[in-house]
């Protein structure tokens, strides 16, 4: 196995911390309002109990890799001290809290392990279609339920035309700016689709086209470009290049992917 590939240990590890925490949100939503603790953090994004205890859950699954862990609900580590790491989780507890206040559907849970080459291996949840996907370097797409019992390939659909571009919910680019240059606006439709899954469309073949002029957190989207990576597709920003992660910011300005 080579170093940029995850081992089976991370990779079960990976599988049981994402079950633990789709499941620690669904009991979360399934109790309501009177039980959830909500507050706004310093950035003015809303934070919730169920965020902290899905990332208590991911803890407890991921520190038997001894591998560092860098969450949005936990402090991170001074830049000077993470920039030397060599492997990393990268994880988001509760992708798209908005969503889950709402009790919508779009939330999902974010494990990505990284290297210095960015995401090798990354893991989505979506606990309302007791799905997860997984995959990255030198692991095929796959899908398993939340329990982690049946771990099966993903087989993308066909590229269909007009092609299908999901984006965020906020975003206020037009579309001739969204699309990559070689793709011709008049064949492109758009919709938008919550947080993380809108890379797992990308997997599924249910979209052709991920874009995001806005900011992202790096946990918003790590986990989504492994398993993107591994099936061929870069994740790049607006000038092509592709993304990079640990940065002092832990910001990402703006990403593009396609599988056309």
């Amino acid at each position: 196995m080579s170093s940029s590939q995850a081992s089976l240990l991370e990779q079960q590890a990976a599988i049981q911390a994402g079950g633990a925490a789709a499941r620690v949100l669904l009991k979360a939503l399934h109790k309501g309002d009177e039980e959830l603790s909500i507050s706004e953090k310093a950035d003015g994004s809303l934070v919730s109990s169920a965020d902290l205890a899905s990332q208590h859950a991911i803890q407890a699954c991921l520190e038997r890799t001894s591998v560092p862990v860098l969450s949005e609900e936990a402090a991170a580590p001074p830049f000077q001290e993470r920039r030397v790491w060599s492997r990393y989780w990268l994880v988001d507890p509760l992708d798209g809290t908005e969503s889950f206040l709402k009790n919508r559907s779009g939330f999902a849970v974010n494990i990505a392990l990284c290297d210095a080459t960015g995401p090798i291996f990354g893991l989505v949840a979506d606990p309302l279609a007791n799905r997860m996907y997984l995959g990255g370097m030198g692991v095929p797409v796959q899908v398993t339920p939340l329990d982690g019992s049946t771990v099966k390939p993903l087989q993308p659909s066909p590229i269909q035309r007009p092609y299908r571009l999901v984006t965020s919910w906020v975003e206020e680019a037009r579309l001739q700016d969204l699309v990559p240059p070689h793709i011709d606006p008049a064949d492109v439709v758009s919709r938008p689709v919550s947080g993380a899954l809108k890379f797992c469309q990308l997997a599924t073949g249910d979209a052709e086209i991920h874009a995001r002029t806005g900011p992202y957190m790096e946990w918003d989207c790590a986990a989504g470009d492994a398993i993107l990576r591994g099936m061929g597709i870069d994740v790049v920003d607006f000038q092509g290049h592709r993304l990079k992660y640990n940065s002092e910011s832990l910001r990402v300005q703006g990403l593009r992917c396609s599988r056309v």
